[in-house]
């Protein structure tokens, strides 16, 4: 750093002080920044000097002498950098402009204004600003189509730029872009200007066009021009001037070079020629001659930006771009009228002052992706929701102070609105379905609006009335409103809706507007909804954010990619605010001073204590969730206790206070709520719902829902919480159960099963160790018994239907709803004192509960609520009326939740579960019990748990179930084992305890532990071509074996690591169908039906290897197959013959076991002594004793939908320690094959691989080209083999004879090509070897039909050509006028496109009417042709030399070679025009797409390159292929036929590697080039015209522009691919059957018609193909970076270059030593 700054500071002291005795260029070099001495040409490498270093993409750059600073444009960093020195010191670069620029190519500095003026070609602006780079402000952004260099003349206030968009031109402005000084200077004989300069002395311009390969000069108003130098300029880019002398930069002499700037003359190289040169200045003080002016003195007195003027008075004021001068000095503090746009990852601020529209990115931090934004024109808070980090955000609108509001429980935030007079905020949220509010900060929050919501999106607010308007594009959409406060709700607009995205209030006009994306329409109505009226319907395709502002409506069109406005009111005087913008989302139009109306809440909150929610008539105070509002209506507090309600589809809660009012409990997804209790330690909630059979908890405030328990449940009617030991215990009336768990759903385990029949009420009583039980059954009655299920009793009898059940801990009684008393009766814990409580006008009680001295309950009849004193009954009270199916009812309060038992302190010491037992005796010794989940036992210490180590398990459609047929416990428990779908066949890992399962649905192998954790996809099935019909694990060699019913083959899968093995046996070449398998792990074999017919069941190894039929005879359709490793036995069942059998593992002692009553046994297993078995057709699980069949016992009934069934045990660890084929001792790479009865394995591979090293399996050595490969193989280890595949010759693969061993040579033996002889034995030669005297076929028929020369074989006979199809059979089959043989003859070369009989006819009759004109036409053809010379093109590849009128048989390089040559002839120099292929002859266009082509394999080419006639059995000429054109590409809508002015920009790097000058057009060897325009023109960019074929001599360059092709059209722009588009095709090709959301964009809903709603958040929206139902664009480049197109659209630019003009990555800059 320090030799560094010595070496700037002595070269450019030097400078400074010598300026005038020789230049010094200054120069870009991408990665630094140069000066070399311009006179010390002989040693140019010595004297260059880098001042800047270390740089990303330095393109155009200037000086300021004076302040001793130099600037630079960064390409890849998208900024504007500068530094200083300060005699020897050195500063560190900084960062003048970072934001709103993309590919700023030209930069120049007013050196007497002290202003940095730049273009940018992607944005198409010119910019100034001041030399820190504030006070930013665009000067012209319109009638701007590339801009590039620029230049400056301070003293006459003038600037000049170039511009190499579809018009390419120079113009001229002055420095304070007033338009009516504007003017295009040079508009002819210009194409591809890059580089300008200014000679200050003779008042010219300078310019390079790097297309003509010229350098010009002009006038400063574009007269007396004149070429100064042409010819033999390679590509020059940047250009300056010192004195007589012209310097420029050439990117593909990678020099600078200099002449004489008015003769061009001593045209020399400066520096070069291993350089990445881009803009270049002299550094000198005569380039920057002093001028007083104006904007010297004090800045004009300008508040802001001083210009230089080319008038009087010489200067204008200016203002930052988005405000506007109040007078001719001042500006005004800012925008006043602003649009506000969430860009997906960042804000943006539009000012509508001004006419240039300018967005400008607001400075915040981790916008991830932002949907709406709204504004508050009190505080000046910018608010936005971010769909990604689900949560509401606000910050300044500089950036600063940027805070969450909101950030829990928000999951996909759309809609937010501020309530700038109550001070208030409000949201929409799509995935909870709910409208809250909250204050601006984010406190007091509360759920307004939950129900009957599906897709709630856009939001408004009208705060000075009280109304609030939303829409919703859910299934049946519509646009609402209500009160503030969410009451008085009324549906406004429900027909004629699609997507109503937005929504926009005209608080003046009383109206209400609304856009919808996929009627692709605006609307308005009046507030109430009538007098709807269309305002605009033309060409808006997808309309997204909306907002209203004075007379004009704005919105944001994803497709467009734009921001537009019309008048609100005519639909007329549209204007485009922003184009070619990507990833529009929401977007606000406010006036940011303007505070517009006032209410009740506007002064002191309304006097609320929390929220003040104005509506119509009067304002609301209101409560957040979780407080009640006191009787006075006005203050908020935290209540004492409450009562809670289950109403089927909600939950709600009523205060307890004076006003009784119930209020919703915001729970997304509760669909028939029944059973409701409460746990006091952590506030949450339980239910019960029994429309999707579940028990679910969640917070008092509906956050944190989760399900608890969600199998095995089927009326769950009844449940309570025992609040001690944190078990939760539920009722079942459908299952006839009483369960326990732990409060999240773990140690499941069934209490009470046996003789009980409907629970329906539970209630529990810890403190003593009690439960209550109303139970309904034949005879209803009231059971106790302890929390373990033990010491259970009949409490009361003679009761009726009992519905509800509640202790009153206080009075030690017990009180319950009579349902068919009609009556509330009670006793006391013992059974005793019974009496009747309330009775009278209760005709259908449905819950009770007890607070206090008071009792609560429900009618269902009544539809109330009622109270009345829990002893006397009287005081009998009506707290809430209109509420309907009240399914449960209780108190929250700590009082309902006392006493407490051992289990209270860390869980009792158990492992799972602690249960108190009963007050009495019992708790003399033992006041408590750890137990197990249902089929786990105790081990000695009484505490801990382990699992079952030998059970059953069998699946259903949906569950997998455990199975213990003598436990003392429930014999049968569902698996706690998530997304079980269509369940057929399971399998049990003993050593990773894992549970496999085929999903019937995906087609996939599953796998997870029997708690439901460690779900993992074992096989997957992405492109569903398999169909796992059966699976088995070898837990020893730790393989899974499955069967595939599609492929018809057994596959391996390691366990360990999901890792395929390959396939074992069968595949889809063989005529096997494995199916049920059965795995003997000890002795190491492979059990399996085979469907062959007849179907019979063999055995092999674990390779695959050894296979033997054991059973082949009396089988018709094996079902299931087990294996008993015990007895050695296996067991099958028919379910044909409706029978089970059993044999010896190899087949002998075979015998029925089970030969009656069998319907469909569809699955088998042995367990200990008995086999089980399911019948499916039945619904049961049946077992017999395993030896004889006797002790036929019925397990399990009325079981649907069963499909498997599998019994395991614990493996002896030491056991699997030492068997041979356990991985450790192994070794295998693939498999392990258990030899000599298990003594030892062997390493072992599937088919299609060897042994390499006897452990890893390989894939076979290939074969060489001339050999064949057969599929298996001979593998040997001896001498003969060498361990090599068995390779045979290629002539003998479908030879008629087998030479592999598994026949592979001979199957699936294709027809012969065009261009081969097919033997008759099935062997395929060349056609050339046919009669050509030497045998090439086995069985010699290559020579038994040969003819002499100029005749054909048919029967036996040899008859010349000329019988050959014309018109009369002469063969006796008649073979020779054959359609076949016909189609197969050679065209006439004179006939042209007729007929062969036709041709000979006329010949015949022309012949014989007249030989003198036949001898004048043959002697005119002789003179035309009688000097060509028959070498000519010899040395060409494309244009090989062919006698006329000759056939090339089935000779494919040569049929390409004629194409091209053919193509290249008739093409020409049209190529380069509009539409060539429009230009070619009908041959010709059938030719290129392969239509016409018939004869064989051949090629009929006339001398003079003319086909007469093709033949293929493909396409002979891919004409995409060398254009890159697709067919549409002279058609497609939206594109120019004609772009005059494709050259490159900083935003569009091709990246091809080219060594050739604008090679992009390039065919020939440039195969990958050909096939990138192939890809790109398969997604839809079509270019305008063929590129010229390789051969011709100049480069033809695409019209394709590289972006922004469309603007030439006037047509808008599709949605970006990288951006709000989810594809890659035309808009034509997907649509949604439900409306997107814009949370991804995959979520896009309303939001986008191509994606499907929230792909991995939600489940209710499927995508489904359709038309889209907006007009198809071709997709256009993407915005952020515009190398979209293909390499032939485009010449080099500064982010280019490299790639054009150097194969290689450029090597580093040198670094002075």
């Amino acid at each position: 750093m320090r030799l560094l700054v010595q070496l700037l500071a002595v070269f450019l002291v030097t400078v400074q002080q010598g300026a005038s005795a020789h230049p010094w260029l200054l120069f870009a070099n991408r990665k630094d920044i140069r000066l070399v001495d311009a006179t010390q040409t002989r040693n140019r490498n010595n004297n260059v000097t880098i001042i800047i270093k270390d740089l990303e993409d330095a393109a155009a750059l200037d000086y300021h002498y004076e302040k001793g600073m130099v600037c630079w444009t960064d390409i890849s960093l998208e900024m504007i950098r500068c530094a200083y020195h300060q005699g020897a010191n050195l500063l560190n670069k900084t960062n003048v402009i970072t934001t709103g620029l993309v590919s700023p190519d030209g930069l120049a500095i007013d050196w007497l204004g002290n202003k940095l003026y730049w273009t940018d070609s992607e944005t198409n602006r010119l910019e100034v600003s001041t030399l820190n780079g504030e006070n930013r402000k665009v000067l012209f952004w319109e009638d701007l189509d590339q801009p590039r260099a620029i230049c400056l003349f301070p003293k006459k206030g003038l600037l000049f730029w170039t511009d190499w968009g579809e018009n390419p031109k120079i113009e001229s402005a002055g420095m304070n872009g007033d338009l009516t000084t504007r003017h295009v200077i040079i508009k002819d004989e210009i194409f591809w200007p890059n580089g300008l300069t200014i000679d200050y002395e003779e008042e010219a311009i300078f310019w390079a066009d790097a297309k003509l390969n010229i350098i010009c000069s002009a006038s400063l108003t574009g007269a007396n021009r004149r070429t100064v130098s042409q010819g033999d300029l390679q590509h020059p880019f940047a250009l300056t001037m010192y004195k007589n002398v012209l310097y420029w930069t050439d990117w593909q002499t990678k020099s600078i070079h200099s002449c004489n700037k008015k003769t061009g003359a001593g045209r020399k190289a400066v520096l070069g020629s291993s350089l990445t040169p881009m803009d270049i200045h002299v550094y000198d003080q005569e380039r920057q001659p002093y001028s007083a002016l104006p904007c010297q003195n004090q800045n004009a007195k300008c508040s802001h930006l001083c210009l230089s003027a080319p008038y009087p008075p010489w200067f204008t004021c200016a203002c930052p771009t988005g405000s506007k001068l109040v007078d001719n000095f001042t500006c005004a503090d800012g925008a006043q009228q602003l649009l506000l746009l969430a860009r997906r990852t960042d804000l943006r601020r539009i000012s509508l002052d001004t006419p240039d529209y300018t967005d400008v990115v607001l400075p915040l931090d981790g916008v991830k992706h932002a949907i709406a934004v709204d504004y508050d024109p009190v505080d000046g808070y910018v608010y936005w929701s971010d769909d990604e980090v689900r949560g509401i955000r606000r910050a300044k609108l500089d950036g600063s102070q940027q805070e969450d509001v909101v950030m829990a429980e928000v999951d996909h935030p759309d809609g937010i609105a501020v309530d700038w007079i109550g001070r208030n905020l409000y949201w929409t949220d799509t995935g909870t379905d709910r409208i809250e509010v909250a204050r601006l900060n984010g406190t007091w929050r509360k759920v307004l609006i939950s129900e009957n919501l599906d897709e709630p999106r856009a939001l408004a607010l009208d705060p000075e009335v009280g109304w609030m308007f939303w829409t919703d594009w859910g299934k049946e959409p519509k646009i609402e409103r209500a009160s503030m406060d969410g009451s008085d709700r009324v549906v406004l607009v429900n027909t004629s809706l699609g997507w109503p995205n937005g929504i926009a209030l005209d608080y003046v006009q009383r109206r209400l507007y609304w856009c919808d994306a996929k009627t692709d329409k605006i609307e308005v109505a009046d507030m109430d909804g009538s007098k709807r009226k269309e305002i605009l319907s033309e060409n808006v395709p997808h309309i997204f954010g909306f907002s209203l502002l004075g007379d004009f409506l704005y919105w944001t069109d994803w497709q467009h990619r734009s921001i537009e406005r019309v008048h609100k009111w005519t639909g007329e005087d549209r204007k485009i605010i922003v184009d070619q913008l990507p990833d529009l989302m929401g977007l606000k139009a406010i006036n940011i001073t303007e505070v517009r109306g006032t209410n009740p809440c506007a002064v002191g909150n309304g006097g609320c204590s929390h929220l003040c929610l104005n509506r119509p008539g009067k304002y609301v105070c209101a409560c957040p969730i979780g407080y009640e509002l006191t009787a006075d209506e006005i203050n908020c507090v935290i209540p004492e206790a409450f009562l809670l309600f289950t109403r089927k589809e909600d939950i709600r809660r009523i205060s307890l206070e004076a006003n009784h009012k119930n209020v919703i409990i915001p729970i997304a997804g509760v669909k028939e709520a029944s059973a409701l209790d409460f746990d006091v330690n952590d506030n949450r909630i339980y239910w019960t719902d029994i429309g999707v059979k579940s028990i679910s908890r969640a917070f008092m405030n509906g956050s944190n829902l989760e399900v608890v328990v969600e199998f095995g449940l089927e009326y769950p009617e009844g449940m309570a919480v025992d609040w001690v030991a944190h078990n939760i215990y539920w009722a079942d009336m459908g299952s006839h159960r009483v369960e326990v768990a732990r409060l999240d759903g773990s140690s499941r385990r069934v209490l009470i099963w046996k003789d009980l029949k409907n629970p329906r009420s539970i209630a529990l009583d810890p403190g003593e160790g009690y439960m209550y039980l109303g139970v309904w059954g034949s005879v209803p009655h009231i059971e106790r018994a302890g929390l373990d299920g033990s010491q259970r009793i009949t409490l009361v009898n003679g009761v009726g239907r009992v519905n509800g059940l509640v202790v009153d801990f206080a009075d030690r009684r017990l009180y319950w709803a009579d349902v068919d008393g009609k009556h509330i009766e009670s006793c006391d814990l013992d059974g005793k004192q019974r009496q009747v409580v309330v009775s009278g006008n209760m005709p259908q009680p449905h819950g009770l509960t007890q607070y206090e001295e008071f009792i609560y309950w429900a009618d269902w009849t009544t539809r109330s609520i009622e109270r009345a004193h829990k002893q006397s009954g009287e005081n009998r009270t009506r707290i809430q009326t209109q509420v309907d199916y009240v399914m449960d009812i209780l108190v929250f309060h700590s009082s309902r939740q006392s006493g407490w038992n051992p289990c209270a302190v860390n869980n009792g010491g158990c492992s799972h579960l602690c249960l108190a037992l009963p007050a009495g005796i019992v708790r003399q010794s033992h006041t408590h019990r750890c137990t197990c989940p249902t089929h786990y036992e105790l081990v000695a210490d009484n505490k801990t748990c382990v699992a079952p180590k030998s059970f059953l398990l069998f699946s259903q459609k949906n569950y997998i179930n455990r199975l213990l047929p003598s436990s003392p416990d429930s014999p049968d428990v569902i698996l706690p084992i998530r997304g079980l779908k269509q369940v057929r066949g399971i399998e049990f890992d003993p050593v990773g305890q894992h549970l496999y399962w085929i999903d019937g649905r995906s087609q996939t192998i599953r796998r997870a532990l029997d708690n439901g954790t460690q779900a993992s996809v074992v096989v997957a099935n992405p492109t569903q071509s398999l169909h796992p019909y059966d699976l088995a694990v070898e837990p020893y060699s730790r393989v899974l074996f499955w069967s595939c019913s599609r492929f018809n083959a057994i596959n391996a899968t390691r366990i360990d690591n999901h890792l395929s093995v390959g396939i074992l046996v069968g595949g889809p070449s063989t005529s096997d169908k494995p199916r049920n398998l059965a795995v003997h792990p000890v002795k190491g074999w492979l059990f399996f039906t085979n469907l062959v017919s007849p179907a019979r069941i063999e055995r092999c190894r674990l390779d695959g290897s050894d296979r033997v039929k054991i059973i082949e005879t009396d089988i018709d359709q094996p079902s299931a197959l087990t294996i008993d490793t015990e007895e050695e036995m296996i067991f099958w069942a028919d379910t044909s013959l409706k029978v089970i059998e059993v044999a010896a593992l190899d087949g002998t002692n075979r015998r029925k076991l089970i030969s009656s009553q069998l319907v469909q046994p569809i699955a088998l297993t042995v367990h200990g002594r008995h086999l089980y078995w399911l019948e499916k057709d039945s619904q049961l699980i049946e077992r017999a004793l395993k030896i004889n069949g006797e002790d036929r016992q019925r397990v399990q009934g009325r079981i649907p939908y069963l499909s498997d069934l599998l019994s395991t045990s614990t493996l002896d660890p030491n056991t699997l320690a030492s068997n041979p084929c356990y991985p450790p001792n192994s070794g295998c790479g693939h498999l392990c094959v258990l030899m000599d009865s298990g003594e030892r394995g062997r390493c072992a591979c599937p088919l299609n691989m060897i042994l390499e090293d006897g452990k890893t399996c390989v894939e076979p050595p290939a074969c060489s080209p001339e050999h064949f490969t057969c599929r298996s193989g001979i593998y040997e280890t001896g001498p003969s083999g060498s361990g090599a595949t068995r390779c045979i010759p290629l002539s003998w693969r479908c030879d008629g004879q087998t030479e592999c061993s598994d026949a592979s040579d001979e199957e699936d033996c294709p027809e012969c090509r065009p261009d081969q002889f097919r033997c008759q034995t099935g062997q395929c030669i060349a056609k050339k070897h046919e009669c050509d005297g030497v045998p090439q076929c086995m069985d010699r028929s290559d020579e038994q039909r040969c003819c002499p020369l100029g005749q054909f074989y048919c029967s036996e006979l040899c008859l010349p050509d000329i019988l050959l199809c014309d018109g009369v059979p002469h063969c006796p089959d008649e073979s020779d006028e054959s359609v076949t043989s016909c189609a197969n003859r050679v065209a006439n070369p004179l006939a042209g496109d007729s007929s062969i009989r036709t041709t000979y006819i006329i010949g015949i009759v022309v012949g014989l009417g007249s030989v003198a004109l036949l001898c004048v036409l043959f002697f005119c053809w002789h003179r035309r042709h009688s000097h060509a010379d028959p070498d000519e093109g010899a040395h060409d590849p494309l244009n090989p030399v062919v006698p006329r009128h000759t056939i090339v048989p089935g000779h494919t390089q040569l049929q390409t070679d004629y194409q091209l040559q053919y193509v290249s002839n008739i093409v020409g120099e049209r190529t380069a025009g509009v539409g060539a292929s429009s230009h070619l002859g009908s041959s010709a266009v059938d030719l290129l797409s392969g239509r016409g082509v018939k004869n064989g394999g051949a090629i009929i080419v006339d001398g003079g390159g003319v086909v007469v006639g093709s033949s293929s059995s493909c396409q002979l000429y891919d004409r995409s292929h060398v254009t890159g054109a697709s067919s549409s590409s002279s058609s497609g809508p939206g594109y120019p036929q004609e772009t005059l002015n494709p050259p490159p920009s900083p935003a569009t790097d091709t990246r091809s590697h080219c060594t050739e000058p604008y090679c992009c057009t390039a065919v020939s060897g440039q195969s990958h080039k050909s096939h990138t325009l192939s890809r790109q023109t398969a997604r839809g960019h079509h270019l305008g015209h063929q590129p010229r074929l390789s051969g011709t001599s100049s480069q033809v360059y695409s019209t394709l522009r590289s972006y922004k092709h469309y603007k030439v059209r006037n047509q808008p722009p599709p949605p970006t691919p990288c951006s709000t588009d989810n594809f890659e095709e035309s808009d034509s090709q997907v649509a949604y059957h439900s409306s997107p959301s814009p949370s991804s964009i995959p979520k896009m809903g309303p939001g986008f018609k191509n994606a499907g709603r929230r792909q991995q958040s939600s489940h209710r929206h499927q995508r489904l193909g359709a038309d889209y139902d907006s007009d198809p664009y071709p997709p256009p480049p993407t915005p952020a970076r515009s190398h979209y197109v293909s390499d032939a659209s485009c010449p080099p630019s500064p982010s280019t270059e490299r790639s054009y003009f150097n194969p290689l990555p450029p090597p580093p800059s040198p670094s002075p030593q």
